[in-house]
């Protein structure tokens, strides 16, 4: 019991020496709104079935997203979500839409130098794509869902209650298959940030 007893105390003594130097900078707390610029990078985003549609990259579009954070010190943590869209035609007039709608949560190891604070982050999470394409006057549309991973690097300035920050991360989505063929979604995403810290 004695044994027990001084292996908890010295487990909180650890906890309390690491998290002793965090404890000069206080716990914030953000909700900021990012948009910007998605850059899908497959060559083959589209690939057809039956040569509905002619194969190639997805053109840039726009990206807008909603972020809750914390920071403290050099961690922070951000769960987010958002809207993309992009769209294509052939040359025959077929269209494909991509609407993706990403969740994912991510860490961050931040440097913070006074109100400037770099920071490179990692997360996971799912992206959900209500797609639609149509040809010759007929329209298909389907919903899939993808496992997605995040990785990037931003930085914020934190100026009183108001954050501002750029922005930009590789976002890899698993291929979706559809009845008229497959997207491939994995792209670049550059944002601006406006927020509030509180």
């Amino acid at each position: 019991m004695a044994t027990v007893r001084r292996s908890i105390l010295a487990t909180f003594a650890a906890l309390a020496v690491l998290a002793a130097p965090a404890s000069t900078h206080a716990a914030e707390t953000y909700l900021a709104l990012k948009g910007g610029v998605w850059a899908p990078t497959a060559a083959d985003g589209i690939s057809s079935i039956s040569g509905a549609f002619t194969s190639g990259k997805l053109p840039a579009s726009g990206d807008v997203e909603l972020a809750y954070g914390a920071t403290m010190g050099i961690i922070g943590a951000q769960i987010a979500g958002g809207y993309m869209w992009s769209s294509t035609t052939n040359s025959t007039g077929g269209t494909v839409n991509a609407n993706a709608v990403p969740l994912y949560v991510l860490g961050q190891l931040r440097l913070p130098i006074f109100f400037i604070q770099p920071y490179l982050e990692l997360g996971i999470g799912g992206l959900a794509n209500f797609a639609n394409a149509s040809v010759s006057g007929v329209s298909l549309s389907g919903t899939k869902f993808s496992f997605l991973v995040v990785g990037g690097a931003g930085v914020d300035f934190i100026l009183g209650p108001i954050l501002l920050g750029a922005e930009a991360r590789y976002m890899y989505v698993t291929e979706q298959t559809f009845d008229w063929g497959a997207m491939k979604l994995s792209g670049v995403n550059i944002t601006a940030n406006v927020g509030y810290v509180f």
